[in-house]
């Protein structure tokens, strides 16, 4: 298993509850993002904010657009649980907590880029495969001996 931990953003953009919906706008534009946690005054995340939310919803702040539902994972869930958590709740992005505080943020984008980038190879026979999971055997010649690498460009 691949801890989320190990694939997250951590450079969070956040959003105050007070935040004027052009200073959201104007921020999801310039830093070519779809959507970011919201911060209560505890620095807790009490919402996400998406650039649907932006142009779909009635307000003037944060705290008036927002998504309050937030769904979130640990540092150490799967990335695999966390991809599927995505996918099942038709959402694009994740805070990651760790003692009620936000310390990252896993995206659609993340979880992409991790399975673009790497590939279980067979230590015995080469054998490789992109997956989120780590294969339990091989294909090609039934290995358990998998590591995970970085892909070569382009395969």
């Amino acid at each position: 298993m691949i801890p989320v931990k190990e694939v997250m953003t951590r450079n969070v953009i956040t959003f105050r509850e007070d935040t004027p919906i052009e200073e959201i706008a104007a921020t999801l534009i310039s830093k070519r993002i779809t959507g970011a946690p919201v911060l209560g005054n505890e620095g807790h995340v009490v919402g996400i904010v998406s650039e649907t939310d932006v142009f779909s919803k009635k307000g003037k702040t944060a705290r008036e657009i927002m998504s309050p539902r937030v769904i979130s994972v640990t540092e150490e869930t799967g990335i695999d649980e966390a991809a599927r958590l995505l996918i099942g709740e038709r959402i694009r992005r994740v805070p990651v907590i760790r003692g009620g505080k936000m310390v990252g943020l896993l995206s659609r984008s993340d979880v992409l880029d991790f399975f673009a980038k790497t590939r279980w190879t067979c230590a015995v026979c080469g054998w490789w495969e992109r997956s989120l999971e780590r294969p339990a055997r091989c294909y090609s010649c039934s290995s358990s001996e998998l590591r995970l690498e970085r892909a070569d460009p382009g395969h």
